[in-house]
């Protein structure tokens, strides 16, 4: 690999040049037997123009969240044992995702010519959220960005652990439906205009469900343009109207008023709410400031919007548990719970609790979920299966009877 290089000597000249090694560790050694300071060393390959194509794909890469709970597990261990911060990061750097690698290298040459590791996050909002931004900035103002790094690491954790449990218990039911339209459609295909056509030379009566089915693969087969454009003006439909907010409050309303799905995903926002606010209360932001940046951490766009209302209550004084007692999407047990927090002064802590209680509700609805879905979807296949081969088999059954002395 190639890596561009900046040095600095003894009177502060800077000397910038490249050098050629199967790693960045191993650059980094050859450029200290020469005479100078380490200021930089990245890939060429890093900062190649967005006229390149390649480039273009690499800078289109994300940091993921499980990566970025893993660089603040990791900084915080390294500040803790005594390493600078440029230092940690430039070690976290060599053993990180494209993607990551991309956006530590920048950070660190954005602190090594004198801003804030904050200050540096913030030029990576697109990977870096709100949340870690004034969190890392907290810490640092307050001296314990260590501290601050592994309530972030924690947070972000239950982030994940979150979502991974809505996106596996959306899985199984996506693949059984899957399963029956691929079901369908072969027979549709393949099967049914072969019986078709024997039966037809015979004129012989079929029965109602294989009509039906003939039917319903005759419609699909010849309107199958319509379908498919009236399937995609769906999708525009629906993709337009989570672009506005007032498009994201009426799907999200609907959402949160379904049976099972919409107690899922106020569990879920609920859970947000308590273990973000609790995390940055902790680490020394304010709870108006706490609750603006809670508020962009919200999945669904009623209680981003729910949250926000809070937060200019409380901006005119009011406390938590009074500005959230009329939040039709917050429960009773959130305002009380928040009202013995504030009058004991351990409303981080009380929050904490209704993050674990939330965090089991999700636990629970998604294994609840699982083992309700389960069954009916294994009845709804079965009976799709059983109708197609019913429709096959009773038409051959009848032709056999009739010929049979």
């Amino acid at each position: 690999m190639l890596f561009a290089y900046k040095i600095s000597d003894a009177k502060n000249k800077i000397t910038q040049g490249t050098i050629e090694a199967p790693s960045r560790a191993q650059a980094r050694n050859q450029l200290i037997l020469k005479d100078g300071a380490l200021i930089s060393l990245e890939p060429i390959s890093h900062r190649k123009s967005n006229n390149n194509l390649a480039g273009k794909q690499f800078s289109l890469s994300r940091v993921k969240l499980l990566e970025r709970v893993m660089f603040a597990k990791h900084l915080a261990v390294m500040i803790k044992a005594g390493m600078s911060i440029d230092s940690s990061i430039e070690t976290l750097s060599d053993n990180s995702s494209p993607a990551m690698s991309r956006v530590l290298f920048g950070i660190l040459n954005d602190v090594r010519t004198g801003n804030s590791f904050s200050s540096a996050l913030s030029k990576y909002k697109r990977d870096f959220d709100l949340l870690f931004i004034n969190m890392v900035a907290a810490g640092e103002k307050g001296g314990n960005l260590a501290k601050n790094l592994n309530l972030l690491a924690i947070q972000q954790q239950k982030t994940y652990e979150l979502r991974k449990k809505i996106k596996s218990a959306s899985i199984y039911p996506t693949v059984i439906a899957l399963a029956i339209v691929g079901l369908t459609a072969v027979v549709s295909k393949f099967v049914l205009p072969k019986i078709v056509n024997f039966f037809s030379s015979l004129n012989v009566e079929l029965p109602w469900s294989t009509r039906i089915l003939i039917m319903t693969a005759q419609f699909f087969s010849t309107y199958w343009l319509w379908v498919v454009v009236i399937a995609l003006v769906l999708v525009i439909i629906w993709v337009t109207m989570l672009r506005f907010t007032a498009g994201r409050l009426i799907i999200h309303a609907f959402i949160l008023r379904l049976p099972i799905l919409g107690k899922l995903i106020s569990n879920m926002n609920l859970a947000l709410f308590c273990r973000t606010l609790a995390s940055l209360l902790n680490s020394g932001i304010t709870i108006d400031q706490g609750l603006q940046i809670v508020s962009q951490t919200m999945t669904s766009e009623v209680y981003k919007q729910q949250t926000i209302q809070v937060y200019y209550r409380v901006l005119k004084g009011n406390s938590l548990a009074n500005s959230i007692s009329n939040k039709r999407y917050f429960p009773s047990i959130v305002s009380r719970m928040s009202m013995v927090g504030e009058e004991s002064g351990n409303l981080s802590e009380v929050l904490d609790h209704l993050a674990d209680f939330y965090e089991l509700e999700v636990d629970n609805t998604t294994k609840n979920l699982s083992s309700m879905l389960e069954p009916v979807l294994l009845v709804v296949i079965g009976l799709a299966v059983g109708f197609v081969a019913m429709s096959i088999i009773n038409p051959i059954y009848d032709l056999t009877s009739k010929i049979s002395p």
